[in-house]
Formats: C-alpha cells, sequence, structure tokens
C-alpha cells in the first residue's frame, strides 16, 4: 500500500514537472514539435525500461493485447499530448494541468458506458467535487 501511494505521488510529481518544463521549452518551438520530443524521448525510455524487466511477458501477450495498447497509444499519447502543449502554450502550465486532471472523470463516465461498472453515490459525489475545484481553479485570474 505505502509502495503504491509513493508511486503515485512521484507520478503527479512527474506530470506537474513536466508541464512545467514543457512551458520553458515551448518558448522556443511550438507545441507540434514539443509533442515530437516529448514522444520518441518517452517512447525510448518507456520501451528500453519495459523490455529490460519485462520481457518474457511481454513476448507472452497475444496479438489483441498489442492491438488494443497500440489504440490506446494513438489516443493518448499524440492527440492527448499535443492538445496538453497546446493548452500549456495558451493557459499556462498550472491551469491546464489543473483541466487534464479532469481525466478521472471521463475515465469513470467512459467505465460506466462501456466497462459495466456501476454508478454509487461515492463516484457522483467525487465527480461534483472535482469538477468544482476545477472551476475554482480555472476561473480565478
Amino acid at each position: 500500500m505505502l509502495a503504491g501511494l509513493f508511486l503515485s505521488m512521484g507520478a503527479a510529481l512527474g506530470f506537474g514537472a513536466s508541464a512545467v518544463l514543457a512551458r520553458g521549452g515551448m518558448q522556443y518551438f511550438g507545441p507540434s514539435a514539443a509533442t515530437l520530443i516529448s514522444l520518441c524521448s518517452s517512447a525510448l525510455v518507456t520501451m528500453v525500461i519495459a523490455l529490460a524487466l519485462h520481457t518474457s511477458e511481454i513476448k507472452a501477450l497475444p496479438l489483441e493485447a498489442f492491438i488494443w495498447f497500440i489504440v490506446a497509444g494513438f489516443i493518448t499519447f499524440p492527440g492527448g499530448r499535443l492538445l496538453n502543449f497546446r493548452a500549456i502554450n495558451l493557459i499556462g502550465a498550472s491551469r491546464a494541468s489543473s483541466v487534464v486532471s479532469t481525466s478521472p472523470l471521463f475515465a469513470a463516465f467512459i467505465a460506466v458506458l462501456w466497462g459495466g461498472e456501476s454508478l454509487n453515490l461515492l463516484l457522483i459525489v467525487g465527480t461534483f467535487c472535482v469538477v468544482g475545484g476545477i472551476m475554482i481553479l480555472v476561473s480565478q485570474k
């Protein structure tokens, strides 16, 4: 449990730092170039780590799993990162990151619609809290 908490905090720190670093880099070139550089460096690092630590598991995956990962990768990485970098360029790292942080809302919505998950009181209350917090953050000048 504690390891999961530390890994989650590390991921949050990494995502937050990447937004600020992307904003700094986009002073010299646009969001499209930033997306390409970010995608190439991320893919290289991720593939090296994945192959070094989990070669046998990767080889054991069925072809269908690779197809799902490729589809998810094309939706998430080039599209999502380009839109995120454009938003960072237009409204700043903190506001753009706050809006991007609504991704759990979309995940919950899609999970209920397509994943067969059920709505419950905590999900509804959490959704309203996240939306309210994002509205407060984005509306401040």
